[in-house]
């Protein structure tokens, strides 16, 4: 009964949805849930295993749909979304017990579609750009300061903190690196640890850039002008705290796209970029090679260890991706039970586009591709044809996210709550709208008969 205390979200959120517009109750119940408290806390209800945001996403999904969906333009993402799901669905029913694929269905579409739907209506159409940007960020830098201890001391008071009220173990345990501990927060696993503090780093760039958190009321009572630099130096800290050398590298890489839009010559920056890129992704995949080019039974390297198993996930799976054909095995997560098709030698898939093309086959591939291009093409549009420069960096910054993500996963599959904040930045992206500035909020249109009158000066 411990676990039901996740519910308690849910019911403050339906408070507070009678009082208040969904937008608010995103930024002060969504957000702070998905980001801080433990992702290892769930509720069993049936088959579903349900977190502390499932309910949450459920309600905020249907409201924001109900009211901005007149306004909405259908897009080719839109439909890979809704085929990622049925797709997802169709690969379980395919392989396993249509029950089992039911309660399968039900969690993909809460951390996926929900959380779309939610980035598509709630943030850009309510004008919450800036609030949702430093709501996450401020709940990251309160992870990165408690995960000083678990850095430090080697023990994750998250996953005390959960132990302590179940009485069961939780997490993965921790990991150690270079001597200390590698901090995976309320997240899981360092890597997706990694992963969501390279998107709150890059976001806060924005933050930072624009000078967003100047005349903030968020934080009124630390009052020091370098505040916003505090506040990126917590968000560098908990990223090197994970140790997680795969977001590192895709941080790095999202750091460079978004270094475009802070360049008075965007254009040149962009064939710098884009030819960096190139030359360091080169660079990258040879060393990695050579790295990972060992005899697992003649090295003691844990680190090098680690990389020569992701790089035999391809030897491994590629056969069995084969033979899984357009729709795959089914759901990894039942990889464990001795599902038909896993391999029982490499059943930690850590490469998010392997364990997708085993789950969904090529379709389920080609769609999550496909919506990580569609998000990427739709921001590189709206880069080139947007004139506002608090408009212009934030879509190189989300742009930045969005590439560190895609790189990132192939070193780790995709958990909750990153599968979320992917999902919703895909929403965030296709909705996207210019920021009028001062000139256009003060001139009046001209309306009636003197609709096209013209002043010469």
């Amino acid at each position: 009964m411990v676990q039901a205390l996740i519910l308690i979200p849910a019911l403050i959120a339906i408070g507070m949805l009678n009082a208040s517009p969904a937008a608010r109750v995103m930024l002060k119940v969504y957000v702070p849930c998905m980001m801080i408290i433990p992702m290892y806390l769930q509720f069993r209800m049936g088959g579903l295993f349900l977190n502390v945001t499932s309910v949450v996403t459920l309600f905020l999904a249907l409201i924001g749909f109900y009211a901005w969906y007149g306004t909405l333009k259908l897009t080719l993402l839109d439909m890979c979304i809704v085929l990622n799901t049925f797709s997802a669905f169709y690969a379980d029913a395919h392989r396993h017990d249509l029950k089992i694929s039911i309660y399968a269905f039900c969690l993909i579409v809460s951390k996926t579609l929900f959380p779309y739907v939610i980035g598509r209506t709630l943030i850009e159409q309510t004008g919450m750009r800036k609030q949702f940007a430093k709501t996450l960020v401020l709940c990251l830098a309160v992870v990165s300061l408690v995960s000083l201890w678990e850095y430090r001391m080697e023990k994750n008071p998250f996953q005390t903190f959960v132990e302590r009220l179940t009485h069961e173990p939780s997490g993965w345990g921790i990991m150690t690196r270079w001597g200390f501990g590698r901090i995976a927060g309320p997240y899981g696993h360092a890597i997706t640890a990694g992963m969501i503090f390279s998107t709150g780093l890059l976001l806060q760039l924005w933050l930072f850039g624009t000078g967003s958190w100047n005349s903030s009321k968020f934080l009124r009572f630390f009052r020091s002008r370098r505040k916003p630099l505090y506040l990126t130096l917590v968000m560098c800290m908990g990223l090197f705290m994970t140790q997680s050398r795969g977001p590192w590298i895709g941080c790095g890489f999202g750091l460079i796209v978004a270094s475009i839009g802070f360049s008075r010559n965007r254009r040149r920056a962009a064939i710098i970029a884009v030819s960096g890129l190139v030359v360091a992704i080169t660079i990258a995949g040879v060393a990695l090679n050579k790295y990972t080019d060992v005899d697992e039974t003649k090295t003691t390297d844990r680190d090098q260890l680690n990389a020569s198993y992701r790089r035999n996930l391809i030897a491994t799976y590629r056969p069995l991706i084969d033979q899984g054909g357009l729709w795959g095995w089914g759901t990894p997560e039942l990889a464990s039970n001795g599902t038909v098709g896993y391999s029982k030698d490499q059943t930690s898939i850590d490469n998010e586009y392997i364990r997708v093309a085993m789950w969904q086959g090529y379709v389920g591939v080609f769609l999550f591709v496909s919506m990580e291009l569609l998000a990427i093409w739709q921001l590189i549009k709206l880069c080139i044809s947007l004139r506002n420069r608090e408009d212009i960096l934030f879509c190189y910054c989300l742009l930045g996210a969005i590439v560190a993500s895609a790189f990132s996963l192939t070193t780790v599959y995709l958990g909750d709550p990153m599968m979320q904040i992917l999902f919703l930045m895909f929403g965030w992206a296709m909705s996207i709208r210019p920021t009028r500035s001062v000139e256009e909020i003060q001139v009046p249109l001209a309306t009636g008969k003197y609709a096209f009158q013209r002043v010469f000066a």
